[in-house]
């Protein structure tokens, strides 16, 4: 994600999506510089490219040897060298990726990026508050397995300390995971059950990294998908060429009906895999009425000979 180098501290700023830079405590990189104004400046996120513009403030600001007009925008590129006034040490811009969802603790500046799409706060194990997006320009927050709506910058509580989210938001050109950064097929899913299924937990893993879940009703469906995953795979290992002549269609019948299926307690008893038949004897049974029926036909025909009761 996009970030400028103080050169000064050698601190590195990680930047939300709309970065305003000045000297008032609104801001979210605060300079402390007698020159600089109150709100200075502001870096943001295009949907494609990161640019600077300046706010109209007193003392101006700097791209290089390039003094920005009041109002006016500069693209900005990796290596390019920022001033925000003349006292203030200059910056260097570093990381030219989208923003990634984050927060940022009010006290202490300490900052939470999200991981795989899961902004999880304060902590990922057990985390309070976990916030996930809900399409291209919304956030939802999940306390204790009740739902809300989660604003851009808004500040949350959460365990009697302040925190400020930047939320990407705007379409899918505002927020892409870098290639370096965890993806959904990163992820390793453990879950843990109750004997009846209906208390799931699941912790998911990326390399030693560990997130804690916790339990939610959501976690059952995710479950059954995993084991049919799982029994598609072990279908697949042992051998596609077992189709032979029968063909796709045979095997996706089986698929649908001969495969062993996960049967929860709530599930009516029709529902259950030993209330199915598979295609091919559903076929054999018919086939079987319909050689019985040409048999009583067969010795209608017949002199002297009685039909036989089916």
């Amino acid at each position: 994600m996009g970030a400028l180098l103080g050169l000064d501290t050698g601190r590195e700023e990680l930047l939300p999506a709309r970065c305003l830079v000045g000297r008032s405590r609104a801001c979210d990189l605060i300079l402390a510089a007698r020159d600089v104004s109150s709100q200075h400046a502001v870096v943001q996120w295009t949907g494609a490219v990161w640019e600077l513009q300046d706010l109209g403030s007193r003392n101006g600001t700097a791209v290089g040897e390039h003094r920005l007009a009041f109002g006016e925008r500069v693209p900005l590129r990796r290596g390019h060298q920022i001033r925000f006034g003349r006292q203030s040490g200059a910056f260097e811009f570093v990381d030219d990726a989208p923003p990634r969802p984050m927060a940022v603790h009010l006290d202490s500046g300490r900052i939470r990026v999200a991981a795989a799409g899961l902004l999880a706060l304060p902590d990922d194990d057990p985390p309070e508050l976990l916030l996930y997006p809900d399409g291209p320009d919304r956030w939802i927050g999940e306390r204790h397995g009740e739902l809300s709506e989660v604003g851009d910058r808004a500040v949350v509580l959460v365990r009697g300390e302040m925190w400020r989210v930047h939320l990407p938001t705007g379409g899918p050109g505002t927020w892409e995971e870098h290639s370096s950064d965890v993806t959904v097929a990163d992820l390793l899913l453990r879950f843990s059950h109750s004997s009846n299924e209906e208390y799931v937990e699941l912790v998911a893993f990326v390399g030693e990294r560990r997130l804690d879940l916790q339990a939610r009703a959501h976690h059952y469906p995710l479950l059954l998908l995993a084991r049919a995953r799982g029994r598609s795979a072990a279908r697949r290992a042992r051998g596609g060429a077992g189709l032979g002549a029968a063909g796709p269609a045979a095997g996706d019948a089986e698929d649908r009906a001969g495969a062993p299926q996960h049967q929860h307690p709530s599930q009516p008893l029709a529902a259950r895999p030993g209330g199915r038949r598979r295609r091919g004897e559903a076929g054999r049974t018919a086939q079987g009425h319909e050689a019985a029926a040409a048999r009583r036909v067969s010795d209608r025909d017949r002199p002297g000979v009685t039909p036989r009761s089916p």
